[in-house]
């Protein structure tokens, strides 16, 4: 399913993952290397194009554009507005910059995630390798966990988990609640995720896509809360839909 390639992975034909460096947030742009000018679509443009692309970051737009600096060799950036850097910078900094006096290790660098809706829209999330580790860890120790059998074995596997981010983004799946958008810096890169049926199958049967979705701690509460109600992802996405419809009339 994924491709590494250098500082970039490429998880499907829509979804690309770029490691954060200091350049990124410094200048607030990506060199796009020629194996994914085909994702930006730089054989459709013209030599003087400059396309005015939208990015989707924690439920805020932002602005950016593709264009090429070489057109021959079909060479070019996506270069986004300071918002946005300054938005990365705020969340990723202390990982990148050894001035902050956190241990720099290049597998814990946050992953830019960036899925392609259409030639001129994408959505931004930021996962964070080290914080999904801990948080496998953390729950396993919490005296109060809810998730039982054996579909916990993924759903608190730090690399299911990060492999389902990867695919998925970080906002839950059902209700798409983002927990840093909400609590900020102290939730960052926060989320769990839910085993989608197939119970019984090993980790090799399984598809990391379709049997795995991210899902925050209400959703997943109420999806594990029975284990004679079997509750289903879709069932939960349809009944939020419905209350929320009632409570408009309510008003």
């Amino acid at each position: 399913m994924e491709k590494t390639v250098h500082s970039f992975e490429i998880i499907n034909e829509n979804i690309i993952i770029k490691r954060i460096d200091k350049s990124l947030l410094t200048y607030g742009e990506i060199r796009i290397p020629n194996y994914l000018r085909d994702f930006f679509h730089f054989h459709e443009m013209e030599k003087h194009d400059r396309w005015d692309i939208e990015i989707t970051y924690h439920h805020s737009l932002y602005y950016g554009v593709l264009y090429l600096d070489d057109y021959k060799r079909l060479r070019g950036k996506l270069r986004w507005g300071k918002e946005l850097t300054r938005e990365l910078r705020n969340t990723a900094s202390k990982y990148i910059y050894e001035s902050y006096g956190y241990d720099i290790r290049e597998e814990n660098a946050p992953l830019l995630r960036l899925e392609k809706v259409d030639r001129l829209t994408f959505r931004a999330d930021v996962i964070f390798p080290e914080e999904v580790e801990k948080d496998a860890k953390e729950y396993m120790l919490h005296e109060d966990k809810f998730i039982y059998g054996v579909k916990a074995r993924y759903e608190l596997d730090p690399d299911v988990r990060l492999k389902v981010l990867k695919i998925h983004g970080v906002s839950c799946g059902i209700c798409g609640f983002n927990f840093e958008h909400i609590y900020g810096d102290v939730a960052k890169g926060y989320i769990q995720i839910h085993q989608i049926g197939s119970e019984g199958k090993s980790l090799e049967e399984l598809d990391l896509e379709k049997d795995f979705i991210p899902v925050c701690d209400n959703c997943h509460g109420i999806l594990h809360r029975s284990k004679e109600v079997d509750l289903s992802v879709k069932e939960l996405q349809q009944i939020i839909k419905i209350q929320s419809e009632l409570h408009k009339l309510d008003k």
